[in-house]
Formats: structure tokens, C-alpha cells, sequence
């Protein structure tokens, strides 16, 4: 069932940068991550404005340790991202190295299977710093990570659910559109009418087999950014689940879930980091022998 699922992703025609599993991947990642803090810290490593919202709302009867805790987050995470930034400019702009970005995961996942071994016997201040901080660099490294076309919000998925609504509305307003204007077509033709013009739609203009193509491209683009949306917010909301069920199940061990999620992520994207390196190569050679 899995294999099936992702050959039928891999067939959709996808843009890089690294495609549609890694962006499943990932979403996965981060709503289970945050399922995980909020279950043993009270605390989100990943979405930073939970943090301050839970600061505000839960002040009066918070337990001082948790306010720590959720401080510590926003501390670590805005130095993690910051440190992203100090990796693009020395590791990217400067060193050139080709596969720094994805290799900003391999902290997080030490992290990841580390955590559970350590969970009874260290603070819980070291462990959320530490998954945090790693959080901020990776999500900084990987933020031009896109679904499709189109990008996505990396772990918060408030913005990729508005993106979903807005290309299901769109979506849906090209086709019901396209199919009113193919019935009132059908219409005028058994009729008998001469059609002289048309309705303004995505089938309009002055080819009429090049507009009916186009139209339908339109709309396949409207559909495909719908369903890219759909995916990411599936992937979120299905890391989520998992998540809360396993916690029950083998508590903090859980946390190696999320590890498998990031070494899954490694592995799609620096195959495919490779894969665009040769095909680069490839072609230079080719333009090389035109010459």
C-alpha cells in the first residue's frame, strides 16, 4: 500500500526542490514533534507562536517550570535560525558546498534518537533546547523546500490550510465554470443556434482548440495546487495522530518516530540533491560537445 501510494506520487510531474514525499515527509515531522514537547514539556519546539500564545493564556496557573520551558523554546529556536543563516552565508555564499542544506538534518535526528535515552536522567531544559534549536537551523536550511509549484510553510500549518481552502475554492470555480459553459454549448447546439460567442472562461479566445487546451491546463494547475495543499495538511494532522497514539503506547521512545521521519526526509532529499547534480553534469557535458 505504501510502495503503491508513493509510485503514484513519483508519476505526478514535480518541480524541484525535492518533491512531494520529502514535503509529506517533513509535515509529518512537525506535527508530530510538537505532539510530542506539548505531551512532556508543555511546551511546542516547533511552532513558536503556540508558545507565546500558551505564555499569555496559561500565566496564572502555569507552573514556573513550564514558562521555562516554553522561554527556553523561543530562546534556542531563534538561535537555531540564526544559525541558519550563519551556515548559508559560510557553508553556501561562501564555501559553495552543494549538500549543506539537507545535511542540517542529521543534528536534529541525533537529537531525535538521543532524547528518548536521556529523558529520565537529564533536565527537560537541555532536551527542549536542544530539539528547538535544531528545529530553527533545519527550517531556515530547507524553508525554499516547495510542494509541486508551489512553496509550502515548513512544521506550521496554519498558512498551508488558508493555501489549501484558497486553491480548493479556486479549483472549484474553474471547473464548475468550464462545466457550465460546455452545457450551455450543448444547449445552444441542439437548439440549432449559431454560436457567436462565447462566455469569458478559461476556454475563450481566438483559437479555439489552443484556448480548450490551455483551459484545461488551468485547470489541472488548480486541481494539482489543491491537491499539494491537501497533501501537506494530511501529512500534518496524520503525524499528529501517530504521534498522540504511540505516545501511548511506548511514551518518550516515540520521539524515534520523528527520527524515521527525518532520516526518511535525508535520504529523499539527498537522492535527490544527487540525482540533480548529475543531470547538471549531463548537460554541461552535452553543451560541451555541441560546442
Amino acid at each position: 500500500m505504501t510502495a503503491r501510494f508513493a509510485l503514484f506520487l513519483s508519476r505526478i510531474p514535480t518541480p524541484r526542490r525535492y518533491g512531494r514525499i520529502m514535503a509529506l515527509l517533513l509535515a509529518s515531522l512537525g506535527g508530530a514533534v510538537d505532539v510530542f514537547s506539548h505531551i512532556h514539556y508543555k511546551a511546542l519546539v516547533a511552532t513558536q507562536t503556540g508558545n507565546f500564545i500558551l505564555l499569555i493564556a496559561d500565566m496564572s496557573h502555569s507552573s514556573q517550570h513550564a514558562i521555562h520551558l516554553r522561554w527556553l523554546s523561543v530562546i534556542f529556536f531563534s538561535l537555531g535560525y540564526l544559525g541558519g543563516h550563519l551556515l548559508h552565508d559560510l557553508l553556501g555564499q561562501r564555501a559553495h558546498l552543494k549538500h549543506w542544506r539537507i545535511f542540517t538534518l542529521v543534528p536534529f535526528l541525533l537529537v531525535c534518537f538521543v532524547t528518548p535515552l536521556i529523558h529520565r536522567v537529564s533536565e527537560h531544559g537541555v532536551q527542549v533546547g536542544a530539539l528547538a534549536f535544531t528545529i530553527g537551523l533545519l527550517i531556515h536550511a530547507l524553508a525554499d523546500t516547495r510542494i509541486g509549484e508551489n512553496p509550502f510553510s515548513l512544521f506550521m500549518t496554519s498558512g498551508n490550510w488558508r493555501k489549501m481552502l484558497s486553491a480548493w475554492y479556486t479549483a472549484g470555480a474553474l471547473y464548475t465554470r468550464a462545466i457550465a459553459n460546455a452545457c450551455s454549448t450543448r444547449r445552444e447546439r441542439a437548439a440549432g443556434k449559431r454560436v457567436e460567442g462565447r462566455h469569458p472562461s478559461a476556454d475563450t479566445g481566438p483559437s479555439p482548440a489552443l484556448s480548450k487546451d490551455e483551459g484545461r491546463r488551468t485547470r489541472r494547475r488548480a486541481l494539482m495546487k489543491a491537491l499539494d495543499y491537501s497533501l501537506v495538511v494530511g501529512g500534518f494532522v496524520a503525524g499528529v495522530i501517530a504521534m498522540a497514539l504511540l505516545d501511548q503506547l511506548v511514551g518518550s521512545i516515540s520521539l524515534w518516530f520523528v527520527g524515521c521521519l527525518a532520516a526518511g526526509a535525508f535520504w529523499v532529499g539527498f537522492r535527490a540533491e544527487k540525482n540533480e547534480d548529475a543531470e547538471n553534469e549531463a548537460a554541461a557535458d552535452s553543451q560541451r560537445l555541441d560546442i
